[in-house]
């Protein structure tokens, strides 16, 4: 390990990307292995698919690379780091088949309370999806479960309920504001217990009944 690396690796993320910004381009190696597993991770979480949770990461950083300079030290670079994510795996959404969401499921077209309404701002009270995770089967259930509801409420509930992100760190990164966090919060909640009920109904596993979705309340 070179005497260049060791002192990358002991700096804190501002101070690397101001030695990219510099012209140290080696210090963005730092970066990548600093953060590319929760990066992978996150992007695996928002598509469901390993190998297109790899090319994303591989583009998250690419694009963070050519627009370092644009980083304005005003949040940390890790939550600017997830809105470059986020915006990769929205956009290979976009570019998939529309998939089914819970107003689909109930008649309607589905649209964001938070938005349309600013002053209706439900307490994502509903239960965390996490919660239900307790064995492999259940994780794919939810990851299928996931895959089912409408990205703009995905990755909301993935940022809360799977990477532990506060709801203004979530506001912060996908710049909206923190109503809107929870009410995309709550709908995406309440979008995947739909869909668990209905697979518990479809002769699902035992299992996974949605009652077992549980947490304290007020989070």
């Amino acid at each position: 390990m070179s005497e260049l690396h060791k002192v990358s690796e002991e700096l804190d993320d501002r101070a690397l990307v101001a030695a990219v910004v510099a012209g140290h381009c080696e210090a963005f190696e730092t970066l990548v292995i600093r953060h590319q597993d929760r990066i992978y991770t996150l992007l695996s979480r928002l598509c469901g698919c390993p190998h297109q949770a790899t090319d994303l990461a591989q583009e998250t950083f690419i694009s963070a690379y050519r627009n370092l300079s644009a980083f304005e030290n005003r949040s940390e670079f890790f939550t600017w780091l997830y809105r470059i994510a986020c915006n990769h795996a929205a956009a290979a959404h976009r570019r998939k088949k529309p998939m089914a969401s819970l107003d689909q499921l109930r008649s309607g077209s589905q649209r964001d309370d938070g938005e349309r309404n600013r002053s209706f701002e439900p307490a994502a009270k509903t239960s965390s999806v996490s919660a239900a995770m307790e064995s492999s089967e259940n994780a794919r259930k939810i990851a299928d479960a996931l895959a089912g509801i409408d990205e703009i409420f995905r990755t909301v509930v993935v940022l809360r309920d799977m990477e532990g992100a506060s709801y203004e760190e979530i506001s912060e990164t996908l710049d909206i504001p923190v109503g809107t966090v929870r009410s995309r919060l709550h709908r995406g909640r309440l979008a995947v217990k739909q869909l668990l009920y209905a697979d518990f109904g479809n002769g699902g596993s035992k299992e996974i009944s949605p009652d077992r979705i549980k947490i304290n309340r007020g989070h």
